[in-house]
C-alpha cells in the first residue's frame, strides 16, 4: 500500500510539472533562464495533514531538483519558424542521429533516411545561456513517442508534397524546394528520390497516426515503435553532448527554401 501511494504521489507531481512550468498554446520566443518549481492549490490543501506535509515536500524538493538540473548550453537565442529555422533544424537533426543510433544498436537490416517532426510540436523557443531539464518539457510538452516508417518513394513525395504545402516543417536527411506548395528538387541524403525504393523515416508517434495534417504517413509499409519518448531522448541526447564538451547549436543550411 505504502508503495502504491507513493508511486501515485509522484504521478500526480510529474502530472503538475506542466501547470508549474506554464506552457504556452503558441510557439513563443524564449524568455530569460528561470527557475521551475512545483507548486500548485494542493500546497495549501495539504498543510491540514502534517504527514501529508512531508510526503509532498520530500517529492516537491527531488522534482524542483530534477527541472532545474542544467544540462547544457545555448550559444545563442533559437526559436521554430518556417520553411526552416535554426531549432527546427537541431531538433531534427538530434531525431536523426538517436534513430540511426537506435537502428545499430537494435542491430536492425535498415538505418534511419530521414527525420520529420512538425513545428507546432515545438511550443517555446530555446535561451541563449543555460539550458535546464524544465526547459526542455517547456519546449516539447508532448508525450510524444518516436517510431520509425518504412514507405516506397512515390509515398515520400506525397509526404514532402504535405509538407511543402504547409510551408514546411522539421526535417532531417533531406533537401528540398517549395514552389505552388509542391516539393521541388527533392534529395535525399543527396541523391534524387527513387520512386520505386524503400525509405525509413523517423517521426512521432502523433503525425504518424494522422496528427498534424500529415495524411500520406497512411500508406506507410512498415511501422517500428520505439517506445521512446521524444522529449527523454532529446534530454539525453542534449546531456550527452554536452558531457563532451558540445554545446547547443545550428545553422541554417538551406535544407528547406522557396523557389522562385
Amino acid at each position: 500500500m505504502k508503495l502504491y501511494f507513493n508511486n501515485s504521489i509522484r504521478i500526480l507531481f510529474l502530472l503538475l510539472i506542466f501547470s508549474g512550468c506554464s506552457v504556452s498554446s503558441k510557439i513563443n520566443k524564449p524568455d530569460h533562464q528561470q527557475n521551475y518549481t512545483i507548486d500548485s492549490v494542493m500546497d495549501s490543501y495539504s498543510q491540514r495533514d502534517t504527514a501529508f506535509v512531508h510526503v509532498i515536500e520530500s517529492y516537491k524538493s527531488q522534482l524542483d531538483g530534477e527541472m532545474n538540473t542544467v544540462i547544457s548550453v545555448c550559444d545563442e537565442e533559437m526559436i521554430a519558424g518556417k520553411p526552416e529555422s535554426k531549432l527546427s533544424d537541431y531538433i531534427a537533426d538530434a531525431m536523426l542521429a538517436i534513430g540511426k543510433e537506435f537502428c545499430v544498436e537494435n542491430q536492425l537490416s535498415h538505418s534511419v533516411d530521414l527525420a520529420i517532426m512538425n513545428q507546432g510540436g515545438i511550443r517555446t523557443g530555446m535561451p541563449k545561456g543555460e539550458i535546464t531539464t524544465g526547459r526542455i518539457f517547456e519546449m516539447l510538452p508532448f508525450k510524444n513517442k518516436l517510431v520509425i516508417v518504412g514507405m516506397k518513394g512515390d509515398d515520400l513525395m506525397k509526404l514532402l508534397n504535405q509538407v511543402a504545402g504547409f510551408g514546411g516543417e522539421g526535417i532531417s536527411g533531406v533537401k528540398m524546394g517549395i514552389k505552388d506548395k509542391q516539393a521541388v528538387d527533392v534529395l535525399v541524403n543527396g541523391a534524387p528520390v527513387d520512386l520505386e525504393k524503400t525509405y525509413h523515416i523517423l517521426s512521432i508517434d502523433y503525425l504518424v497516426n494522422g496528427g498534424g495534417g500529415l495524411s500520406a504517413f497512411e500508406t506507410r509499409e512498415t511501422f517500428r515503435h520505439l517506445h521512446l519518448k521524444l522529449r527523454s531522448e532529446m534530454i539525453k541526447y542534449i546531456s550527452r553532448d554536452y558531457q563532451n564538451g558540445k554545446h547547443i547549436s545550428a545553422e541554417l543550411d538551406g535544407r528547406i527554401y522557396h523557389e522562385e
